[in-house]
C-alpha cells in the first residue's frame, strides 16, 4: 500500500454533533455511488438537525477519518440497545471518499471503531454486512479477522438491479482483543 502524497497525515476520532455538515455531506456522497454498498437512498438521508442528533446518540458511535480540517472517511458503530442484546455491536457505513482509497484509510476507521468496542464493558461480537461485489470491502474485513457467516439474498434492490450481502462477525477475545495491524 503506498502512502498518501503531498497530504498531512490522516487521523480518525468520534465524531460530534459539530461534525453533522461534513458527515452528511460524505455521507450523501457515499449513497450516490455506484454500484451501491448502501441500502438507503440520498433522499431518505435525515436531514442536518437529524444527523447531528443522531451523532449524539449514546448507543452509536460515528468516526470520522481526517486530512487536515477535511473529512474523508467515515464509519458507524451501533451497540445493540436491548439488554439481552448489548452484548453485539455492528459496523455499518464504511466510506472513504475516491481519493483516499488504497491508502489505509478504511483500515484505520474499522480499527478505530474496533479498538472503541474492545474498550466498551460487554461487547464481546462485531457483525456487519458488506454487498457481495464490494470485494475491497470484504479484503480488508476478513484481513481484520473477520468471517463469512452466511449470505442474504437480494438484501436490497437500486433501479432494477438486486444486490446480495454477505453477513460477517468478528468475536472480540482473549485471543483478539486488540486486532492486528
Amino acid at each position: 500500500m503506498e502512502p498518501l502524497q503531498d497530504i498531512s497525515p490522516v487521523s480518525v476520532r468520534v465524531l460530534t454533533p459539530a461534525d453533522a455538515e461534513a458527515y452528511r455531506s460524505v455521507r450523501l456522497r457515499a449513497l450516490h455511488e455506484k454500484p451501491p454498498a448502501f441500502g438507503s437512498l440520498p433522499e431518505t438521508e435525515p436531514d442536518l438537525s437529524k444527523t447531528a442528533a443522531r451523532l449524539a446518540e449514546s448507543n452509536d458511535r460515528f468516526f470520522g477519518a481526517f486530512q487536515s480540517a477535511q473529512l474523508i472517511g467515515i464509519i458507524r458503530l451501533p451497540r445493540h440497545s436491548a439488554p439481552n442484546e448489548k452484548h453485539r455491536a455492528y459496523l455499518a457505513g464504511l466510506y472513504v471518499l475516491p481519493r483516499f482509497r488504497r491508502h489505509g484509510c478504511g483500515r484505520a476507521l474499522v480499527r478505530e471503531a474496533l479498538s472503541w468496542a474492545v474498550k466498551t464493558p460487554g461487547i464481546r461480537r462485531i457483525n456487519l454486512t458488506v454487498v457481495t461485489q464490494q470485494e475491497a470491502a470484504i479484503g480488508l474485513y476478513q484481513s481484520l479477522g473477520f468471517h463469512t457467516y452466511g449470505t442474504e439474498q437480494e438484501t436490497f434492490s437500486r433501479d432494477g438491479q438486486f444486490y446480495d450481502e454477505y453477513l460477517m462477525t468478528l468475536e472480540l477475545n482473549s485471543a483478539n482483543l486488540e486486532p492486528a495491524s
